[in-house]
């Protein structure tokens, strides 16, 4: 791992082909399949940590970052495809570190360490003029939600003289450090009435900025959600808010994506929707929900990256993400409407994708808390099947739009390689589910 961020170091300053990072990136991959994991949070030394849920954070961070590359082929035919490769670099190693640091100011620092090569990566290749005020949108939410953390983690370390998580224990009658503990990761999941800076940022980003955003931005909320748990365990009355605000934003998120126009905007609001589902399941935390929660973080890092990337090659080729100009696909690209067929029913959670187990978990859970959520849940699921049918049904089906008389390029191999890798391991874990246990 030491000499996996030393060779990354030393491309970044001494530059680096981008064949050359995936080589790497796929000589290391296999090496995490050696660590030695369980549900216990197993310590390597005082700073680095890893347990079965950062470890499959870990692994789709390398998987979707290794996507992300492999997807920017026009980007790196430029002159500055090196600074593109240096902000992926400094954004892995950071990833990295989060998901496997122990320690709490480490914790926080790479927590919003990956603000900078993000908001770097969507204001320099983004799309439209927009994309500096998305940058802004994002940069201004996380600094609202980190600077109260900031305060709250000195502290807790006055409470328990170390920044270590072993260590860790708070008070109940702290509530209002609770607010601000739990206020930072809602806004990076995003749950509803926080979510405003997502769909701008999926909107203005290049196609490798949404496939992160979507794949593993959103889970480091999550990931954080999970592991401060020792704080939320005190305040179960307030956790109440947060799974009621969630279940009623998870439903309108899911009516919102039946009125845009805007096949970005689409995937982005449904992310919101599956995202509240995450944060219901983690403040239940009970054991199913758990998993619930990781196994949908995990498929729906894989599911909407690859519908980002089919709506990226349909904007290629049309040069608009408008759904009433982006009809009649399938008599175009009958293959490509395979993917999308595949991609949109797995978002609804058809079988056998993993979507379909972590829902199921979930509904389960939620539904043996409250059994009130089962009307919510039954819209949730009706709508969640309406807008990806609308989806697919409107890009692939009707009359081609008359002012697009042909497409001016076919599909490339390397794009259905990359929607492959994206279906691969979701079918796959659906046919193994005690990786999760």
């Amino acid at each position: 791992m030491i000499f996996f961020f030393f060779v990354q170091f030393i491309g970044l300053f001494f530059g680096m082909n981008w064949i050359f990072f995936i080589l790497i990136m796929l000589f290391y991959y296999p090496l995490f399949f050696f660590l030695h994991v369980s549900m216990t949070f197993l310590s390597k030394n005082w700073f680095l940590c890893i347990d079965s849920f950062s470890f499959m954070m870990l692994i789709l961070s390398f998987w979707i970052i290794f996507l992300s590359v492999l997807s920017s082929k026009y980007v790196l035919k430029f002159f500055f495809s090196l600074l593109f490769m240096k902000a992926f670099s400094i954004l892995l190693i950071f990833l990295l570190l989060f998901f496997m640091s122990n320690n709490l100011m480490l914790f926080f620092f790479f927590f919003e360490s990956s603000l900078f090569p993000t908001i770097f990566i969507i204001i320099g290749w983004g799309n439209n003029f927009d994309r500096i005020q998305s940058g802004m949108y994002l940069f201004f939410y996380t600094l609202f939600g980190s600077m109260p953390m900031l305060l709250s983690l000195y502290m807790l370390y006055n409470l328990n003289s170390s920044f270590n998580f072993f260590f860790m224990e708070f008070y109940s009658f702290f509530k209002l450090f609770y607010f601000f503990f739990i206020i930072s990761f809602l806004i990076k999941m995003p749950m509803f009435l926080f979510h405003s800076w997502l769909p701008k940022a999926h909107v203005e980003a290049p196609i490798s900025g949404s496939m992160v955003l979507a794949g593993i931005l959103l889970k480091m909320g999550g990931y954080g959600l999970y592991r401060f748990f020792f704080i939320y365990k005190n305040f179960f009355n307030f956790n109440n808010i947060w799974i009621y605000i969630s279940i009623w934003g998870g439903l309108l998120s899911s009516i919102i994506c039946l009125r845009q126009v805007d096949i970005k905007s689409l995937i982005a609001f449904s992310s919101v929707s599956h995202m509240s589902l995450v944060i219901i399941g983690i403040m239940i935390f009970s054991d199913i929900s758990i998993i619930g929660s990781l196994t949908l973080m995990v498929s729906h890092g894989l599911c909407s990256s690859g519908l980002f990337f089919l709506a990226n090659m349909v904007y290629d080729r049309s040069g608009s993400r408008n759904l009433f100009l982006n009809k009649g696909l399938t008599s175009m690209f009958p293959s490509l409407s395979l993917w999308w067929f595949i991609f949109c029913s797995f978002n609804m959670a058809c079988p056998p994708s993993l979507n379909l187990i972590s829902e199921i978990f979930l509904i389960n859970s939620m539904v043996s808390w409250s059994f009130m959520f089962i009307f919510f849940l039954m819209f949730m699921c009706f709508f969640g099947g309406v807008y990806n049918l609308f989806l697919y049904t409107i890009v692939n089906h009707g009359m081609t739009f008359s002012s697009i008389y042909n497409f001016p390029m076919s599909c490339l191999v390397i794009e259905y390689y990359i929607l492959y890798m994206h279906f691969f391991p979701t079918f796959l874990l659906f046919m193994k589910l005690d990786f999760f246990f």
